[in-house]
């Protein structure tokens, strides 16, 4: 798991470039998942609950103990690293090639809710154009399983 992102309580806040796989689910259990997985560890970047900091949990515990706060496990694995769009679809739909079925097993996995895929690139057009949207990536996601895809271009990401 990547070092630099022990303290990412919010999977949602992942604001890096790139394209990450994402899997979430209310009682869904992230190292139970990874205990048989083909995925390779380098491509981990959080295994956990969205929540909030022990010690703002804590404190509002402590001013309203009757506060029921739901965390939801997630698994965040890095697809690509690149800043360019049409990098990135050319790393996502290797990552798609390489470990369909393994991607099928995580939308099977009980207890997992939804499975997306995110781009945010730095350079390069928005993936979601007529122009730049290949059908294989189309059908690589569709026969993978993934529910959701979103992307869009942030200059000021680094």
């Amino acid at each position: 798991m990547n070092e630099d992102l022990d303290n990412l309580y919010n999977p949602n806040l992942y604001q890096r470039p790139g394209c990450i796989l994402q899997a979430c689910g209310t009682n869904f259990e992230p190292e139970l998942f990874l205990m048989k997985t083909t995925f390779g560890s380098e491509l981990i970047l959080f295994k956990g609950k969205l929540g909030l900091p022990v010690n703002l949990k804590d404190k509002m515990l402590e001013a309203n103990p009757e506060l029921e706060i739901f965390e939801t496990p997630f698994l965040l694995l890095e697809v690509s690293k690149a800043k360019v769009t049409e990098i990135q679809l050319n790393e996502a739909m290797s990552f798609l090639r390489q470990y369909q079925d393994e991607i099928q097993r995580l939308q099977s996995f009980p207890q997992v809710e939804f499975v997306s895929m995110e781009f945010l690139a730095t350079q390069g057009e928005p993936l979601f154009n007529s122009r730049n949207m290949p059908y294989e990536f189309s059908e690589l996601v569709f026969k993978s399983g993934i529910a959701n895809i979103s992307c869009g271009t942030a200059a000021s990401v680094k």
